[in-house]
């Protein structure tokens, strides 16, 4: 039975939005066109670093909020994370604070933008969007920890491998898993041999290969379990595990 259960929204998260709420009823109205390729981004990206000049998280997230719709703090951050300047301070900082925007359009956006920055101080803001209730903010977060990783990443990616509902999240879980050598990773991943779905079942033994040197089969499960406990389990943990 597939026990795997929605992730929830971090508290922090919520007691931030809490506080921005009342803000969001003078957003102005959505354009649900594709208005990037007219975006005036000479005028919108100064508007947007201006309202973020302030002294908290919480009042940068309001007034963005308040001089911005939501489809153009998307358009702006994919915009921005393509200039070579895209990823500097004052950028990130805005990047870490779109990751608790109201909208998930915008919340996805600000993870790709710091997944693709390779910067340790990402990944604290890539993990909270990984409990992130929707499930496209927790694809583009997993996504994001392919590239910005830290060892902080290890446990939450194991747990999404495990137990998250949608399949793409998964499998960029275990994607992202490949970019570290600890025993438990790599336990993880001989786990998600015996995965229900076959791409996270192939990207889990390619990692394994790359990370080990050894080339088991991908459907024997059993003979990486045996690797595995001869080369890391002490003589009770290989008890407990067998």
């Amino acid at each position: 039975m597939n026990n795997r259960q929605p992730p929830h929204s971090s508290f922090a998260r919520h007691l931030c939005l809490s506080a921005v709420f009342c803000s969001l009823l003078f957003l102005p109205a959505c354009n649900t066109g594709d208005i990037s390729s007219s975006r005036d981004f000479n005028e919108l990206i100064p508007r947007m670093m201006n309202a973020s000049k302030t002294k908290t998280p919480v009042e940068a997230a309001s007034n963005l909020f308040n001089v911005t719709s939501a489809d153009e703090r998307r358009d702006a951050v994919a915009y921005l994370q393509t200039q070579k300047w895209g990823h500097e301070k004052p950028y990130m900082d805005v990047y870490k604070v779109l990751t608790t925007d109201p909208s998930p359009m915008v919340r996805g956006q600000a993870c790709r933008a710091l997944g693709s920055s390779r910067d340790p101080s990402a990944v604290e803001f890539l993990l909270r969007c990984l409990n992130d209730n929707d499930p496209t903010v927790r694809r583009d977060a997993s996504w994001g920890l392919q590239t910005t990783f830290s060892d902080a990443a290890v446990d939450p990616l194991i747990t999404h491998i495990k137990d998250d509902i949608d399949r793409q999240v998964r499998i960029n879980s275990t994607k992202a898993l490949g970019n570290s050598r600890d025993p438990k990773a790599l336990r993880a991943l001989v786990a998600a041999l015996d995965d229900d779905d076959a791409a996270v079942i192939h990207i889990a033994w390619n990692n394994l290969k790359y990370l080990t040197g050894q080339n088991l089969p991908k459907d024997d499960s059993r003979a990486w379990l045996k690797w595995y406990q001869q080369t890391y389990a002490t003589p009770a943990a290989t008890t407990k595990t067998s």
